[in-house]
C-alpha cells in the first residue's frame, strides 16, 4: 500500500509543477511587454516645451490661398507640428514637419473664403504658440437685392419708406462696414435723386421721403462697380381736399321711377394728385325729413358717379359726398310734381245689366305733356256710405288706367272717387242702385 501511495504522490505532483512553470513563464512575458511599452511611452513624450512663434499677417482677401510659419530654433528637423485654425465656420488642422527650425503651413485659397477673425494655435510636442488672423470680406458682386418697404407712402412730403442692400462678395461674405452705396431713385415726374451712405452691421440703407407727385418710384442699388435689379415705390396720393358735385338740371319730376345721376368733380389732393382708381365714395341723400341714403360708388380717374331714384313727392333734397372723412360742398335738388301732372280727368259708368262699375281716368300727362310710362301705378279712393272706404290700384297701359268694380260688393248708395298718380289728382261720383 505504501507503493502504491508514493506512486499516486509523484504522479500528482508532476503536473502541480508543469502549472508553476507555466505561471512563471507568463510573469516574465508581461514584464517584458510592460518593459516595452515604456520603453515606447518615453520615445513619444514631447521633445519641446514652451512657446513657439507663429507668423501670419493679421489679415488675409478672402479667398487667398496663405503660408503660416511656426518657429523654434531649437526645434529637431522632421518633428511634426500641428496647426489648428478656429473661424467662424468650424475648425481645421494642418500638419507640417520642421525643417531648419520652422514649420510652414499651406492653407489653399478654399479654405479662406469666409470673411471673419481665425484663432491659430500652433502646437509641436509640448510647445504651443498662439496667433490671429482676420479674414477680409472682397468688393461686392452682381447682382444687388434692393429692398424697399413699405411699398407704398402717401406723396406729401411726410411719410418716407427705407431701401435697404446687404451686398455680398464672391465668396458670399457681406462686405466690409464702410463700404459706399448709393440709391438712385426715379421719380413719377421723372425727376432723379441720388441718395448716399455707407454698410454698417451688413446693411446700407436710407430713408426715401416722398414727394409731391403720386405715381412709382423707380429705386436702383450701386455698390462699388455691383449693379442690382430695380425695386419700385409707389407714392398715393395725400387725403383729398373739398369738391363739388354735379347732377342733370334742376326741376327734375318727382315720379319716383327715374335714376338720377350724380356725378363729382375730380378728386384731388393738396397737390393735384387725383384719388387712386376703386376708391370708395360714398353718396349720402338727405330728404326733408333728414332721412338719408347711403350710395356708394368708387373712383375711375379721380371721379366717381352714382344714381338714386327720384322720389315719388315734390320737394328738395340735399345730397353730399364723403370719403376718408371729407365732405363734398352740398348739392341741392328741387323735384316738382310728376308723373301726372295738373288735373286729371275721371269717369265713371255704371252698368246694371253686366253688373260693373268701371272707373277710368286719362290721359295720363307728365310735365313735357308725354304719356306717363307704362305700368304707372294709379290709386283710386273710394268713399262710400256710412264711412266707407277703401283704395285700389291700377297700372296704365298707352297713358290710362281702368278699375272694374263689382256692383254686388258695394253696398247701395252715393260714392266719391279720388285718383291720384305722382302730383296728378282727379275726381268723380256714382252712385251705386
Amino acid at each position: 500500500m505504501s507503493r502504491q501511495k508514493a506512486k499516486e504522490t509523484r504522479q500528482t505532483r508532476v503536473p502541480t509543477m508543469v502549472r508553476g512553470l507555466v505561471r512563471t513563464l507568463l510573469l516574465l512575458v508581461m514584464l517584458v511587454l510592460l518593459t516595452g511599452c515604456a520603453g515606447r511611452a518615453s520615445d513619444a513624450e514631447p521633445q519641446l516645451a514652451g512657446a513657439l512663434t507663429v507668423r501670419t499677417p493679421a489679415s488675409l482677401p478672402a479667398g487667398e490661398p496663405l503660408i503660416i510659419v511656426a518657429e523654434r530654433f531649437d526645434a529637431p528637423d522632421g518633428l511634426e507640428a500641428l496647426l489648428l485654425a478656429q473661424g467662424s465656420y468650424g475648425p481645421l488642422v494642418y500638419r507640417a514637419r520642421f525643417q531648419g527650425g520652422r514649420a510652414e503651413f499651406r492653407l489653399p485659397g478654399e479654405d479662406t473664403r469666409v470673411a471673419g477673425l481665425v484663432a491659430l494655435t500652433a502646437r509641436a510636442g509640448a510647445a504651443e504658440g498662439h496667433a490671429d488672423l482676420t479674414i477680409t470680406p472682397g468688393e461686392a458682386v452682381d447682382p444687388l437685392t434692393a429692398l424697399v418697404g413699405p411699398r407704398t407712402i402717401i406723396a406729401d412730403r411726410v411719410h418716407w419708406g427705407t431701401a435697404a442692400v446687404i451686398p455680398f462678395d464672391a465668396h458670399g461674405n457681406p462686405v466690409a462696414a464702410g463700404t459706399p452705396v448709393e440709391f438712385h431713385l426715379v421719380r413719377p415726374n421723372a425727376r432723379t435723386e441720388t441718395i448716399s451712405t455707407t454698410v454698417q452691421h451688413l446693411v446700407g440703407w436710407e430713408r426715401i421721403a416722398s414727394a409731391t407727385v403720386a405715381g412709382r418710384t423707380t429705386v436702383i442699388a450701386r455698390v462699388g462697380q455691383a449693379h442690382g435689379h430695380e425695386a419700385s415705390l409707389t407714392e398715393t396720393p395725400g387725403w383729398p381736399v373739398r369738391f363739388t358735385l354735379s347732377a342733370p338740371p334742376r326741376g327734375l319730376p318727382a315720379d319716383g321711377r327715374q335714376l338720377v345721376p350724380l356725378r363729382t368733380a375730380p378728386i384731388v389732393d393738396r397737390y393735384g394728385n387725383q384719388m387712386l382708381d376703386g376708391t370708395l365714395v360714398t353718396f349720402v341723400v338727405e330728404a326733408p325729413d333728414s332721412t338719408l341714403r347711403l350710395i356708394p360708388a368708387y373712383t375711375i380717374n379721380g371721379v366717381a358717379e352714382a344714381y338714386f331714384q327720384s322720389p315719388a313727392t315734390p320737394g328738395r333734397l340735399t345730397v353730399y359726398a364723403t370719403l376718408y372723412g371729407v365732405k363734398s360742398l352740398p348739392l341741392r335738388l328741387d323735384f316738382k310734381p310728376g308723373l301726372a301732372v295738373g288735373t286729371i280727368a275721371v269717369q265713371a259708368r255704371v252698368d246694371q245689366k253686366t253688373g260693373l262699375v268701371t272707373l277710368e281716368t286719362g290721359p295720363l300727362l307728365g310735365d313735357l305733356g308725354q304719356l306717363v310710362p307704362e305700368g304707372t301705378e294709379v290709386r283710386f279712393t273710394l268713399a262710400g256710405p256710412e264711412g266707407w272706404t277703401q283704395t285700389f290700384t291700377a297700372a296704365t297701359e298707352d297713358g290710362w288706367a281702368r278699375l272694374e268694380l263689382w256692383l254686388a260688393d258695394l253696398v247701395p248708395g252715393s260714392y266719391q272717387v279720388e285718383v291720384t298718380v305722382g302730383a296728378g289728382v282727379g275726381a268723380t261720383q256714382f252712385r251705386a242702385p
